[in-house]
């Protein structure tokens, strides 16, 4: 075997020019420089030797142009890195491996600058990594992406509906580095909430809730999104001609660019997630996050609505909008024993059983609701209840005596066009307020009777 390697080393016999056409026909650019350095041994410049056709057409030079001049004489998309990179090769004898990006070919280039033939010459060997660079930057979007939708997603559903909100706009905020991330929530294009996640620094001065009521940004967001559930505008100056007034009154100066996506609870616009001043430069699919994120945003928020209006419902009466049984209940046990001041006025509407039997049940609802009216036009409605058919309940807590007593004279004068009867007590304390409902209730039936009388004269 080593008379065979003998042999066969024997034959060996190629010339430099021999080895220059292989490396010519390498896959990727390649040139090979003599380093020029001044007196004192700093690199000045790089004669070509040698340069392939690839890394002609990288540098927009044919090779005949490039062979015998120097390096910044010719290349004009020079990377200036190269100067360091040589001198490491052509003198210190060390191989280096670097990448850049080119700007002019929108291409990620791997070099390797290593050392030939002796002291002052080096070879570039230039590799297109672009597409390597892509998948990888693919799969770090990718993953930063799926991690912050899982993020948000868990917050949302393992937390209660406001701390969920709460954490999801800020990681939101803090991902995409956003001046503020909100949500707008609507019922038929009215604000009816509004959650909000802001920077402390950059995210002072933006516009607030009373701006959002004042122009009409749903219709111009529904514009722009043109039958789409998101829309991204990237230059707010873009909104100048079509909607003159918003733009100067709003955003110029202040919002550059903004995302707004919709929230729907099926075919029913429910919200809007927005987000303002969001940086340009982020590893993650924006679009693929705040779709996906909006869908657990729109769900959480649906079932929000139906906690909220479930308890709506087991506490108000549906008739009148008043508080019910269960709601005079409550109330009742929270103030018992306290020691605050209370007013408690008992209204029964007179003759209700009489007006459903001769004019229908229609009627007495009628009669019901504009009695309900009547007390919340006197008092707050979080004081007012409905506790039973013809039944009502008003119950002040920590109200003067004077105020209490004006208040009820004022109920009477305006109950003037409807049957009622109504008595009021008031103390100074609220120890026994089961004792103080009682008497109001003696008074208004005291006031029925009287009411009853009246009528029997005057038939």
């Amino acid at each position: 075997m080593s008379a065979n390697n003998k042999d066969f080393e024997s034959n060996i016999d190629y010339s430099a020019q021999d080895i220059l056409y292989m490396i010519r026909d390498l896959p990727d650019a390649c040139c090979i420089f003599q380093v020029v350095t001044d007196p004192f041994g700093t690199v000045q410049d790089m004669l070509f030797l040698f340069a392939n056709e690839k890394y002609g057409k990288l540098v927009e030079k044919s090779t005949s142009e490039l062979i015998g001049s120097t390096y910044f004489n010719t290349v004009n998309n020079r990377d200036e890195d190269w100067i360091k990179l040589s001198y490491q090769a052509a003198f210190m004898r060390q191989s280096v491996i670097n990448s850049t990006y080119n700007t002019k070919f929108n291409k990620w280039f791997e070099f390797w600058a290593v050392p030939v033939y002796k002291k002052g010459f080096c070879a570039f060997i230039i590799h297109d990594v672009t597409a390597e660079k892509r998948k990888e930057e693919t799969r770090v979007i990718n993953s930063n992406s799926n991690n912050l939708i899982l993020d948000c997603a868990k917050a949302l559903t393992t937390n209660d509906f406001k701390k969920g909100i709460k954490y999801t706009l800020k990681e939101l905020g803090k991902v995409l580095h956003a001046d503020r991330v909100s949500i707008i929530e609507v019922n038929n294009e009215e604000i009816r909430e509004v959650y909000e996640w802001s920077d402390k620094v950059s995210g002072t001065g933006l516009p607030s809730r009373k701006v959002f009521e004042q122009f009409d940004f749903f219709t111009m967001w529904n514009k722009q999104m043109n039958g789409e559930s998101l829309v991204i505008c990237d230059d707010t100056t873009t909104i100048n001609d079509k909607n003159h007034e918003v733009f100067k009154s709003v955003l110029e100066g202040t919002i550059s660019r903004y995302i707004v996506s919709k929230l729907k609870s099926k075919t029913e616009t429910i919200g809007y997630l927005l987000i303002d001043n969001y940086s340009q430069e982020l590893t993650i699919n924006v679009r693929e996050v705040i779709e996906s994120i909006s869908i657990f945003i729109s769900e959480e928020l649906r079932n929000s609505r139906l906690v909220q209006e479930m308890s709506y419902m087991s506490n108000h009466d549906e008739l009148t909008s008043l508080g019910n049984r269960h709601a005079y209940s409550a109330t009742i046990h929270m103030l018992e024993g306290m020691d605050v001041s209370i007013g408690v006025c008992f209204i029964d509407i007179n003759g209700l059983k009489t007006i459903n039997d001769s004019k229908g049940h229609d009627a007495g609802d009628n009669m019901i609701r504009e009695t309900g009216n009547l007390i919340t036009s006197v008092f707050k409605m979080k004081y007012c209840y409905r506790i039973g058919g013809d039944e009502f309940i008003v119950i002040v807590p920590q109200v003067e005596e004077e105020r209490f007593a004006g208040e009820i004279e004022k109920l009477r004068k305006k109950a003037k066009n409807i049957p009622v009867a109504i008595g009021a007590v008031w103390s100074d304390t609220a120890n026994d307020i089961l004792g103080l409902i009682n008497q109001a209730d003696k008074i208004m039936y005291a006031d029925k009777a009287a009411y009853y009388m009246e009528n029997d004269r005057r038939k």
